[in-house]
């Protein structure tokens, strides 16, 4: 009989970039296709600045030689390794044998580029999974030039649905997390069962769907849980307590909006569609238009065109969207009426403009232009580029315009994780996206701290558990 067993190619030791590979038999699958946030390189996003990002056209060569990316090169279309030899692969991760597998798979937990970053140079033929809302906000980024597309089979999954591979069974459970459509896995191998989180919060919109993850993990009596564990630091006690729900974000929101009497710019992240339509609705109810930055636009229309589940029936989805015409690129095609920069400035005090960080020189316009007595907010709302930026904080402080910070996180507080670990009693647990896994609190559950590019067979993890009096 063939065993279960993981190799762990991502996300060891280092915040993202998990890829985990699970395979039995002629089967595998490799959860989440990223690459660490402290690798050499890191894929361009339009939310941040000035990234050492890939070189156009030969990233898949270049994540493939720094070590980057699983070096199992029939996951990957051959047209991008441009003949690349596989020795060289080999060498960037010690000349090191893998196992073969006759069938590989993927299975994508969410939208953000640390899980999904090599996703656009999957081979054509390999089936790649994620939950329905996911592929509805992919469709939506590649529509707004937020990633580059993939030649790979998607296959849009339902929440718990089973895919069967014969060797081993995967079921997708929705989870929360500040990408729309985040989703985990429960991995049955008819021996051993495996829960994977993928990443996930309890102080989001939706602590229901953790809380169904821990009761469905312990009415399959799971034997190995690996989560993530991004907030774990050295000391985890020393990490605050309090996080705010995303009930109070809102609420804070609605009441900033409320007081403005001038222009409210947003940065929040597009891929948290959920968070971005209870903003409209909020915004619409104030009174105020709104307004939004191209790309922004392009993702929001596209997504809800592809019918994301979360937000059937919403009320943000009857609101009209104009497009900032300064923030349209040659060749977009706009879903949206355009506005000027000057009759936002003409009326400051009508619309909350859904900002993206690249386009601050439109403050120079927004904000000297109309009426000079109307006092603008900022809000950032868990955006990659924070308040106390150089440049954000220096158009403020010239401009007069009161900040503010909306956010709380996509991922887990240190304490959650172990409640989780808890409640779910596994016989071990593995801690991946985090560069503190040995400081989590596992409650009496064995840990097991693997190591970049080690394959490890399920049944001698848990034996490991087992002689530590675990089991």
């Amino acid at each position: 009989m063939h065993e279960g067993q993981l190799i762990f190619f991502g996300g060891v030791g280092k915040s993202g970039g998990v890829q985990v590979l699970y395979g039995k038999g002629k089967q595998a699958v490799l959860f989440d296709f990223g690459v660490e946030h402290s690798s050499l390189l890191f894929p361009k996003q339009l939310t941040l600045y000035e990234p050492v990002g890939a070189t156009p056209g030969r990233e898949l060569r270049q994540y493939l030689l720094g070590g980057m990316t699983a070096p199992l090169l029939e996951l990957y279309d051959p047209e991008q390794m441009n003949g690349l030899d596989p020795a060289m692969v080999r060498r960037a991760w010690g000349d090191r044998e893998f196992p073969h597998f006759e069938s590989l798979s993927l299975f994508i937990g969410h939208m953000h580029t640390d899980h999904i970053a090599v996703l656009p140079y999957v081979h054509p033929d390999i089936p790649v999974y994620m939950n329905f809302d996911a592929h509805s906000l992919f469709r939506g980024m590649v529509a707004g030039g937020h990633s580059p597309d993939t030649k790979a089979q998607i296959k849009a999954c339902d929440d718990l649905s089973v895919i069967d591979f014969g060797e081993f069974t995967m079921q997708i459970v929705e989870m929360d997390h500040n990408a729309t459509g985040a989703a985990g896995i429960i991995i049955d191998d008819g021996t051993h069962r495996i829960a994977y989180t993928g990443d996930w919060r309890r102080q989001g919109k939706h602590p229901e769907r953790i809380d169904r993850f821990i009761e469905l993990c312990r009415d399959r009596q799971i034997d190995l849980l690996i989560t993530e564990g991004t907030r774990l630091t050295s000391d985890p006690s020393a990490v605050l307590s309090y996080q705010m729900t995303e009930d109070e974000l809102l609420s804070r929101f609605s009441e900033i909006v409320g007081i403005a009497d001038g222009l409210v710019y947003l940065q929040m992240s597009p891929r948290d569609l959920e968070r971005m339509a209870n903003m409209i609705a909020i915004a619409t109810e104030k009174g105020r238009k709104v307004v939004m930055e191209a790309s922004h636009a392009v993702i929001w229309h596209t997504a809800n065109r592809e019918g994301l589940r979360i937000l059937d029936g919403h009320p943000a989805l009857d609101e009209a969207i104009r497009i900032v015409d300064a923030t349209v690129t040659k060749g977009m095609a706009v879903p949206y009426e355009t506005i000027s920069l000057e009759e936002m400035a003409e009326q400051k005090c009508e619309y909350v403009y859904f900002f993206k960080f690249p386009d601050l020189a439109h403050l120079i316009e927004l904000e000297t232009l109309g009426d000079l007595q109307e006092r603008s907010h900022f809000i950032q709302s868990d955006y990659s580029v924070k308040l106390d930026h150089a440049d954000v904080a220096k158009y403020l402080k010239t401009f007069g315009i009161t900040g503010h910070s909306l956010s709380n996180g996509g991922h887990a507080h240190p304490e959650a994780i172990s409640d989780m670990i808890e409640r779910i009693a596994p016989k071990a647990v593995i801690t991946l996206h985090s560069r503190y896994p040995e400081s989590q609190n596992a409650r009496g559950v064995k840990a097991y701290h693997p190591k970049k590019g080690e394959t490890v067979s399920v049944s001698s993890i848990l034996a490991a558990a087992v002689s530590a009096g675990n089991g």
